[in-house]
């Protein structure tokens, strides 16, 4: 019996091929079925994002800045790219899902030149598989985080990527712009994402993506807690809590989340001054910069000189003594 292989759809991207890259004891598997597509944004550069990827076959897929399109693994086969996520009670989607990544981080646009090849290249793997643009996800809606000290239940809001108020549907070619009803969420198998919820609103109210994290004042109202309201940048050093009796604290000034009182504004201000400390063998990163610890915004300077963002740092432990920490702060 012959079987039918889907074919590439590098003749008519020109695709670069970048398998060659892949380790000898990389083994392909092939997935049973393929149900979605999932973008992702490396947060990293071309050179750093390449070596990444093709080192465990991250991705199927890299668009380039400039447009340009590298094949890390074909389509054909499972990258591991989705880790944990749901979608619809399906689990592990790298079992049912082309991974694409976008170069650049889900806090600054992608160009035009991406959106372009990026539009072309899920127009080619849709006919493919036969994908509707409903099932065209972006990472930050199908990851899922499990249940820890501070959120009971598993949740929304494990990832970013590409960006909740970055990433354009539309750019991308997608007729279905406004953002679908999380079927996790509204099943009871997950919480919300706030940030996606916050990002529905403007939308709706403005019919495309805009940015709100600069300008958003919202309120904590009952049964609700501090996480469900301001999402990730709950205990950041940028968000300002207003009690009501008009004291105001920092997200990171907070000790005890369970007395934060109903009615409690809270604003998710900008990042408009920095302030710097030093790593000692007594004072680690999370006491420096607290929430935001691990925050794109944070800078971590290492003794020979060498500077990483926050959200780059995969060992906290071997942050050395000496390193030198910037931490945006909010100027009110």
């Amino acid at each position: 019996m012959l079987l039918w292989a889907a074919p590439e759809p590098a003749a008519a991207l020109g695709i670069i091929d970048y398998q060659h890259h892949l380790p000898h004891r990389f083994r392909k598997v092939k997935r049973r079925d393929t149900r979605f597509i999932i973008v992702h944004c490396t947060e990293s550069g071309l050179s750093s994002a390449l070596r990444t990827l093709s080192r465990r076959g991250l991705a199927n897929y890299l668009v380039a800045r400039d447009g340009r399109v590298y094949r890390i693994l074909s389509h054909r086969y499972r990258a591991n790219h989705a880790g944990r996520s749901m979608w619809g009670g399906i689990t592990h989607l790298s079992n049912h899902s082309v991974g694409i990544e976008l170069v650049g981080y889900y806090t600054r646009p992608f160009t035009n030149a991406q959106y372009r090849s990026l539009k072309a290249l899920l127009e080619e793997l849709q006919k493919i598989y036969r994908i509707p643009d409903r099932r065209v996800l972006e990472h930050y809606r199908v990851a899922y985080g499990r249940p820890n000290i501070w959120i009971r239940r598993p949740h929304r809001g494990r990832k970013r990527d590409p960006g909740v108020n970055n990433f354009s549907r539309v750019l991308a070619g997608l007729t279905n712009p406004e953002p679908q009803v999380d079927p996790d969420v509204a099943a009871g198998r997950l919480l919300a994402d706030p940030e996606v919820r916050l990002a529905q609103l403007a939308w709706k109210k403005r019919g495309a993506p805009v940015r709100v994290a600069d300008r958003r004042v919202l309120a904590i109202g009952p049964n609700q807690s501090a996480w469900e309201v301001a999402g990730g940048a709950y205990n950041r050093s940028t968000t300002i809590y207003t009690f009501p009796g008009g004291r105001r604290l920092r997200g990171d000034q907070i000790r005890n989340w369970s007395r934060i009182p109903k009615g409690t504004r809270v604003s998710l201000g900008p990042r408009q001054t920095v302030t710097a400390e030093t790593v000692t063998e007594r004072r680690t990163p999370w006491q420096i910069a607290r929430g935001d610890y691990d925050s794109p915004t944070t800078r971590y300077t290492f003794p020979n000189g060498r500077t990483v963002r926050g959200d780059q740092v995969r060992d906290w432990r071997r942050i050395p003594p000496g390193t030198r920490v910037e931490v945006a702060r909010p100027t009110s």
